[in-house]
């Protein structure tokens, strides 16, 4: 993919704007975000002012078709940039990397004639995605299918344009068929239960969208089936790559804990009890602070290795069993080397670091909620990855 046409929100024509632009729009945008960042929180959901400045950065047309005046990027200039975002506001870079992946899901997935209702005059649509198919049904209507169900966990569902539902179980009365659907459904057509209440990532706004016998027409889905579910050696990449996506916020927040936390010693306060007259004089402080800082250094190495690995790799294209195991592996480790080196950074600062007013602590939340997300479960990747090098086939059905 290559950056593309499209210089503001609003238009679908105009000079090519390259990745390194994008990059430095993002990075202007930190001192807003951070601004508004105890806000986003409060209100359990993006800042109007932030997600304002991000659509019209451009920021939501990142993965958007060429076609309909996105841009495009390839994977390690779309990492690069939710970094940057992630570095202000945890649940900035997460909504961000949300609308990313959900927008190259619902391209993979969908057909020509949704893309168009979604993205045709419109290249800064936020999209999400979302699936629960154990509180979802679809039936077989007239020229479509009606859709009824709860799907909670749907971040960044109050400023979307469009929900992507990847999966809903199809039935025949009350009998479910072995058949499913996936479906994009604008929001205006959702209900929003706004019930998302979290120790981190408060802002994201991974509140309940409800969906109440919701018409979805034919143009607006696709229709598939158990059986098409292959083995672990036939399956594509495409929840790897979304979730390399949520992996970048991770590691932005830490790195902009890191900038936190330099902020901090720049300032010259002592440490309690102890003779040197700034925290930073100290050896100790200044080993802790480099070892938390290598440690996110090499979260950023697992990052970009995986950017590297899915460069210009359709997410549909099978990947083999043992390459997406390693992927895996590599974003477990990105995770939780972010996660240790934060925790040290918590040392160097002190007691301090916990004050609702430094930054520092909610970015720490923001991690520790992002990290355990279901597609970055740290203990289920070590799992496959024992299994796949070894050649060990489960005997439960892992769908990543």
């Amino acid at each position: 993919m290559t950056a593309v046409t499209g210089e503001r929100a609003g238009e679908t024509t105009g000079p090519a704007v390259g990745p390194a632009e994008l990059v430095a729009r993002a990075r202007g945008l930190a001192p807003l975000i951070r601004e508004h960042a105890v806000k986003t929180e409060q209100d359990r959901r993006l800042a109007e002012e932030v997600v304002v400045a991000l659509r019209e950065a451009g920021m939501f047309r990142l993965t958007t078709p060429a076609r309909f005046g996105g841009y495009e990027l390839r994977m390690p200039d779309l990492i690069s940039i939710i970094v940057e975002v992630g570095k202000a506001c945890g649940s900035a870079g997460w909504n961000l990397s949300i609308d990313t992946a959900s927008t190259r899901f619902a391209l993979n997935a969908m057909p020509e004639t949704a893309l168009s209702d979604m993205f045709e005059g419109n290249p800064d649509a936020y999209v999400i995605s979302t699936a629960h198919l154990s509180t979802t049904k679809a039936y077989r209507a007239e020229g479509g299918y009606r859709v009824t169900g709860t799907f909670p966990w749907s971040s960044g569902c109050e400023i979307a344009d469009w929900a992507y539902i990847p999966v809903v179980h199809i039935h025949d009365g009350d009998e479910q068929t072995a058949d499913l659907v996936g479906v994009v459904v604008p929001m205006s057509e959702l209900r929003i239960e706004r019930t998302w209440h979290s120790a981190g990532l408060a802002g994201s706004g991974t509140h309940t969208v409800v969906a109440e016998d919701v018409f979805v027409p034919e143009r607006r889905a696709t229709a598939f089936s158990l059986t098409d579910l292959v083995g672990e050696d036939e399956r594509d990449s495409m929840l790897i790559q979304g979730s390399v996506q949520s992996l970048a916020a991770i590691v932005g927040a830490a790195q902009g804990a890191v900038e936190v936390t330099r902020q901090a010693l720049d300032k010259k306060r002592p440490i309690t009890y102890v003779n040197y007259e700034a925290a930073a004089d100290a050896p100790s402080v200044q080993m802790w602070f480099a070892e938390a800082t290598h440690l996110i250094e090499t979260a950023q190495l697992h990052l970009r290795e995986i950017g590297t690995a899915l460069d210009g790799v359709p997410e549909t294209q099978p990947m083999p069993w043992l390459e997406r195991a390693r992927l895996r592996m590599h974003e477990r480790s990105a995770q939780e080397k972010s996660r240790a080196g934060v925790e040290k950074l918590l040392d160097v600062v002190g007691g301090s670091a916990f004050a609702l007013s430094n930054p520092l602590q909610r970015l720490w939340r923001d991690i520790s909620v992002m990290s355990r997300h279901t597609a970055l479960n740290a203990p289920i990747i070590v799992e496959d990855y024992s299994r796949a090098v070894l050649d060990v086939h489960p005997s439960v059905t892992l769908l990543y």
